[in-house]
């Protein structure tokens, strides 16, 4: 039998050696796919296993794509590359930065693979272009669920590209993924820090200044203190030159988000979890603890290649949980004002405290795939974190948070939101926009192979006998 975890160690299953599939060429997906198609047996693509829903768990054949790593070509003319759907973001960001380009969008995990990354809610931050990495995907090859190839481009199925960008490994194997790339510019890190009652009372003017200084910003709002951390980011032209930054010692840890999180609130926060104080007792050590490095992170400045955030994470790193929801701008100041008052009835009445900051950050409006989730606005981030996904007040707090951000117009995401995607996603998002992509779904699966048991729950109201 072959084990499969996810990242978090919150998913396992096994999987029959017979029925675990790495092929290595085109035609060993054909023939798998052929004979799941023709036992009428489901079948599951799975990649870095990332995410920390059971969007990843299959039955029958699973197909690995670790094999297919090469990337295949890269046009400076047009600015696009094509690779293989199992070359990794790190790969891909090491290949383009030798040739002085970049990815449209650049994540921390370099584990990614990219033809999973094609089709699902994968995203960065940005308040001047696309967010969210498959909307930059320009075509793809994959194997369709009765084992023939399709091509999904721009000038062949065109009206599938909306669909595919959406994919979630529901509509066949993709293994090849055409991509537009950007020529590289520096990226400037700086920081802010202030207060969230301060940036949500003076809001329209605040979100403006945010905008108008940067082209990405990323954020972390101290639930137990009520601070506010922006790491603002902006690209350089490459042509002006530049003397070397002083605080260029943070460039390496950097690509671990900054290191604020990665060096002090992450190992802190597992260590208080540990001890399991009470919350009163642990809210006091954050206070303490992380004012001092916020007052003089906010001095910081240094330069960064892009490429250097994808970095590649060990199995028993990244070993906390996220807890993903997004909102409509207009609605972003009241959700944000019902996330604190959550977390200090969670503190009061459940001695549960959050010792790692919310993730904030942006994605704009954004129409390119069919179950994105800003076809609709501009969407801002409350991305809770904890460090010990087992704890069972954690799991609590998830279920009140999903009801909180129903309430406020949050959308799930699919991969990283548990309990919430699943009961949740189908009726947050755009009603047409998920009908017209389960019609292609349908249509190009009828027997319902790369349907799981977790997207046959999530959609169930809308596929019959689900």
């Amino acid at each position: 039998m072959v084990a499969l975890v996810n990242w978090n160690n919150e998913i396992r299953y096994e999987v029959p050696d017979n029925q675990f599939k790495t092929p290595t060429q085109v035609s060993d997906i054909q023939a798998a796919v052929r004979q799941a198609y023709e036992q009428a047996q489901r079948v599951t693509v799975v990649g870095a296993m990332h995410s920390t829903t059971e969007c990843t768990m299959g039955t029958g054949t699973v197909i690995s794509m670790k094999n297919f790593n090469r990337v295949l070509d890269v046009d400076k003319e047009r600015l696009t590359v094509t690779v293989e759907g199992g070359v990794t973001l790190h790969q891909l960001c090491g290949h383009l930065k030798e040739l002085g380009f970049q990815p449209p969008v650049i994540l921390e995990y370099g584990n990614f693979q990219i033809g999973a990354i094609s089709g699902t809610h994968a995203n960065d931050t940005s308040v001047t272009r696309s967010a969210q990495f498959s909307s930059f995907v320009l075509g793809v090859k994959l194997v369709t669920p009765s084992g023939e190839l399709m091509e999904i481009s721009e000038s062949q199925n065109a009206e599938y590209l909306p669909a595919i960008r959406s994919h979630f490994g529901m509509l066949g194997v993709v293994y090849e993924v055409t991509l537009r790339i950007f020529k590289t510019q520096p990226l400037h890190i700086s920081f802010q820090v202030g207060q969230i009652d301060a940036f949500t009372e003076n809001f329209a003017a605040e979100l403006q200044a945010l905008k108008a200084d940067n082209d990405q910003v990323f954020g972390m709002l101290f639930p137990n203190t009520g601070e506010l951390l922006w790491q603002c980011r902006k690209f350089l032209d490459p042509a002006v030159p530049r003397l070397s930054s002083p605080t260029a010692w943070l460039d390496s840890i950097e690509s671990k988000n900054i290191s604020l999180f990665g060096s002090l609130i992450l190992p802190l926060a597992k260590a208080l979890t540990a001890l399991r104080p009470s919350a009163e007792v642990a809210g006091l050590i954050l206070q303490a603890t992380v004012g001092l490095p916020l007052k003089m992170i906010r001095h910081s400045r240094y330069i960064i290649d892009p490429c250097d955030r994808a970095v590649i994470y060990a199995a028993d790193d990244p070993d906390f949980d996220f807890y993903d929801w997004v909102f409509p701008e207009g609605k972003w100041c009241d959700m944000a004002r019902a996330f604190l008052q959550l977390s200090r009835q969670f503190r009061r009445q459940r001695d549960f405290t959050l010792p790692l900051p919310a993730l904030i950050y942006f994605i704009k409006q954004d129409q390119e795939s069919l179950l994105s989730r800003s076809r609709s606005a501009n969407m801002m981030a409350i991305d809770p974190l904890y460090p010990d996904p087992k704890e069972p007040r954690w799991k609590e707090f998830r279920l009140a948070f999903n009801e909180v951000a129903v309430r406020h117009g949050g959308i799930p995401h699919i991969n990283k939101t548990r309990d919430g995607a699943i009961g949740h996603f189908a009726q947050t998002e755009d009603q047409d926009s998920i009908r017209q992509f389960l019609a292609i779904r349908q249509q190009l699966d009828p027997k319902g192979l790369f349907l799981n048991d977790y997207f046959k729950t999530m959609f169930a109201k809308y596929i019959q006998g689900a």
